[in-house]
């Protein structure tokens, strides 16, 4: 995809990132970050427990935001707005590439026709980000940039340093560790493991804190333990909730289902005792693990299978559990289904009698025509609240493992 209007789209796109996040009245989430590099800077309190807008994410994510500091909080956020636009452009290149094994045998129309629905499935979760100013376009480039790298060459240890930043910018792409066992990328694994522990080590070296603690464990105390301990009941602010307003994870759709809704104060579904709808979510998550980690393209990837060379297809199934398995996932984080969703059009698009394949456009489509400006603000709200972006998600990831694509190898690469 080196011809000129693929440049020439990239660049606007750039431009429009760019301008729309600079030119927003107020940066928002960006401002959560600033906020807590300024404390980071000044060796102080970097998690204000109990306070609205608490910087909740592992230290490594406010030390990128020190050199901002230095400049006011409005020009900051236009330096912001340039990192948010080569983010998006990144994350469109990336997923290109990635996914060069299904859109390079279309013909030129199905290229088209391939693209312009991609456009209009994600063009509103890829916008999500930069109206909320958050990390997610960053993290998603870092991620499928590292998958990317090792793909070109394995031998290179080296794609765990961009994986290694994105986990210390927010945890849920850890479990890229899993995945990166599974395909037996032992040297990107130990890279990933070190740089994860020196990134986050490496802001309280930098600057120490008052307390003398390091600001990573200090994020486990108040952060990552409490919230495992209090499951979807956390009543902190500032600690990971699975009962947020409209929480579009897997624990978040189940706390709705089983604890309480958005608009009610029972179930949507039926009510169950916390300890119960605990055991669905650690048998739901075990259960779509296992489907991850042993099913490949429709077919069993066992123990005793060869060193892999991760596909894009392997990099979209990743993605996806990312979503459903965080703590809180919002619109925002979305952004990240656009390399599944490139890779399942246009497999629907060589195929598109195929029944799998209509229902895709069906519904796909569908979630990315569902806007409050389209359906309206309450119906949209409802849908919210049944959660069906998690069950966009859990289609997509079942389409991307049980559907074989005969143009492919089911053979792993060594």
């Amino acid at each position: 995809m080196k011809t000129s209007w693929y440049k020439l789209m990239l660049a606007g796109l750039f431009v429009y990132a760019t301008l729309f996040v600079g030119l927003r009245s107020r940066p928002m989430d960006f401002e959560v970050y600033y906020r807590a590099a300024e404390r980071l800077r000044a060796g102080g309190d970097l998690y204000r427990s109990g306070t609205e807008g608490a910087f909740s994410y592992p230290p490594f994510a406010a030390w990128p935001c020190v050199s901002l500091t230095l400049v006011s909080l409005r020009t900051a956020q236009w330096l912001w707005a340039v990192l948010q636009g080569l983010s998006l452009v990144l994350v469109l290149h990336f997923a290109a590439r990635l996914s060069r094994c299904a859109w390079k045998p279309l013909t030129p129309l199905q290229r088209r026709w391939c693209f312009a629905a991609v456009a209009l499935m994600s063009v509103r979760h890829l916008n999500a980000p930069l109206e909320s100013s958050q990390t997610d376009l960053m993290i998603t480039a870092m991620c499928l940039g590292g998958v990317l790298w090792l793909q070109e060459d394995r031998t290179r240890p080296w794609a765990g340093v961009p994986i290694a930043a994105a986990v210390g910018m927010k945890a849920a792409p850890l479990l890229f560790l899993l995945f990166l066992s599974r395909w037996k990328q032992w040297r990107a694994v130990l890279v990933l493991v070190v740089a994860v522990v020196a990134l986050n080590v490496f802001p309280s070296i930098q600057f120490p804190s008052v307390t003398g603690r390091l600001h990573a464990l200090q994020w486990l105390d108040i952060m990552a333990r409490p919230a495992v301990q209090a499951g979807p009941a956390a009543d902190r602010m500032g600690v990971w909730r699975a009962d947020e307003e409209y929480n579009q994870s897997l624990g978040g759709l189940l706390s709705r289902l089983f604890i309480k809704g958005c608009y009610s104060a029972d179930a949507l579904l039926v009510r169950l005792e916390p300890r119960s709808m605990k055991m669905i979510f650690v048998v739901s998550v075990l259960g779509l693990m296992a489907c991850a980690m042993f099913v490949r393209r429709g077919r069993w990837y066992g123990l005793s299978a060869p060193p892999l060379t991760p596909t894009g297809y392997d990099a979209a199934v990743v993605m996806a559990l990312i979503l459903l398995f965080s703590p809180k996932t919002s619109k925002a984080h979305y952004c990240s289904m656009l390399l599944p969703i490139l890779l399942l059009t246009a497999r629907a698009v060589r195929t598109p009698k195929h029944w799998a394949s209509i229902l895709w456009f069906i519904v796909a489509i569908a979630i990315g025509l569902l806007t409050k400006g389209v359906v309206g603000s309450k119906p949209c709200n409802i849908l919210m609240d049944y959660g069906y972006l998690v069950w966009f998600a859990l289609f997509a990831l079942t389409y991307l493992l049980f559907q074989r694509a005969p143009e492919e190898s089911t053979t792993p690469t060594r």
